[in-house]
């Protein structure tokens, strides 16, 4: 789908839900025409919204008029709602952060039924080819027998290198070429629905538990969580969280994650700084761009929630992290190496960190809107926004036959850690 072939625009989903980086299909939904009114009426209904209720410190909104009509001739051309959607969030770019989406129709059809239609599967782009994350259960990629770590190189003859190399229509068929260590193989894929959860699960490395989130969001699953929690308190010596792929989800489930591993009532993991604290802090001290001020003058600070006390975790914890890691995934990144000093292993995050909604939009073209609410500070006043997480200790990205990220932090665990000094 065009609409997410940009990274940002991929992780745009952040903090309020999620979206799905691997091969899909655009929706018949999308493809259907676009009159002048309709655009107009669509248009018209994004501006009321973002000046109305979208918030970034420091940014204006009122600009969005003027950007819409530098794109004229493009909204003409635009002939259906899929091409309409992509117009849009060209404009959108130029405001320069994450959590600004217009979403075609099928975006509201996959978060209903949690299904899509494609090859299934997260991926990640290199020079050489699109490596594969994440595979979904019972789809094409699973049917074909793909991993995390093959490295697709083909796809029907051509070489694949952006996500719409591998895009085609439900029920097509694809013949796509991988690496596999030292091993080329061709296998022959046909594009049906699949259901876009990948449950959380964990695996053993010695006495070091390996506890996989891929989402915060709908397939987030607490019940599943903590029964591995309870596990990994039973069993383990040590702790892998690897949030790798994980381009966010809701804060609610964030907290619940957390709590495994950070006091709610002592170790704070930040500040949402929105209309609100801005408002609030400029009543009693003038107008500011300062958001660490802001920060520091609010009282609401972002916690684990609660229910995690009876099992908070004392074993030490290493964090996976890379540039599909994003927004919740990059704010307990954060808080866990800030509060805890856990070691972050891998790459830069994704630096997608605004709370945002998204809902419906007015009309009846069936679009969905996301827009931001909040920045974000970390308790030792990192704003995470277009800034992302720096791991500790950088690692190449998982092949294969080959997770050298996994292994340093395995490695990293075993040698003492010092207890960062609490903030907050």
């Amino acid at each position: 789908m065009n609409v997410l072939s940009s990274l940002k625009r991929g992780l745009a989903l952040g903090v309020a839900t999620l979206a799905l980086i691997g091969a899909g299909t655009a929706q018949s939904s999308d493809a259907q025409a676009m009159t002048a009114d309709a655009k107009e009426a669509a248009l018209k209904s994004l501006e009321e919204v973002l000046l109305r209720d979208a918030f970034v410190p420091g940014v204006s909104f009122a600009r969005w008029p003027e950007m819409v009509k530098k794109r004229a001739a493009e909204f003409e051309k635009a002939k259906t709602r899929g091409q309409f959607a992509d117009v849009v969030n060209g404009a959108m770019e130029e405001f320069g952060f994450s959590h600004i989406v217009l979403f075609p129709p099928s975006y509201g059809e996959q978060r209903v039924t949690q299904r899509r239609s494609g090859i299934g599967i997260r991926i990640t782009l290199e020079s050489k080819g699109i490596r594969v994350m994440d595979v979904f259960p019972d789809s094409p990629a699973t049917d074909a027998g793909l991993q995390p770590g093959d490295l697709i190189i083909e796809c029907d003859g051509k070489p694949t290198r952006v996500v719409a190399d591998l895009q085609g229509d439900k029920g097509q068929k694809s013949t796509i070429v991988f690496v596999r260590g030292t091993e080329q193989i061709s296998k022959e894929v046909t594009r049906r629905d699949y259901k876009t959860v990948i449950p959380e699960s964990v695996t053993w490395q010695g006495k070091t538990a390996v506890v996989r989130v891929p989402t915060f969001d709908m397939g987030y699953s607490r019940e599943n969580v903590e029964n591995i929690m309870a596990e990994v308190a039973a069993k383990s010596e040590s702790v892998v969280l690897d949030l790798r792929g994980n381009p966010g989800g809701r804060v609610p489930n964030l907290q619940h994650l957390a709590s495994f591993f950070l006091d709610s009532r002592a170790e704070p993991m930040g500040t949402f700084i929105g209309k609100m604290q801005v408002l609030a802090y400029e009543q009693k001290h003038g107008p500011t761009t300062d958001l660490q001020a802001i920060a520091d003058a609010s009282p609401l600070k972002t916690r684990a929630s609660s229910n995690g006390l009876k099992l908070l975790l004392k074993q030490p914890v290493a964090v996976l992290i890379d540039g599909g890691s994003g927004s919740a995934s990059e704010i307990l990144a954060a808080a866990l190496g800030e509060i805890k000093s856990a070691p972050l292993v891998g790459t830069q995050t994704a630096g997608a960190v605004l709370a945002s909604v998204v809902v419906p939009l007015a009309g009846d073209e069936g679009f969905w809107i996301q827009y931001p609410l909040t920045d974000y500070l970390t308790i030792k006043g990192k704003r995470l926004e277009g800034n992302g997480v720096e791991p500790t200790h950088r690692a190449k990205l998982r092949t294969f036959e080959h997770d050298e990220p996994l292994e340093t932090a395995i490695k990293l665990l075993q040698k003492p850690i010092t207890p960062a000094k609490r903030a907050g």
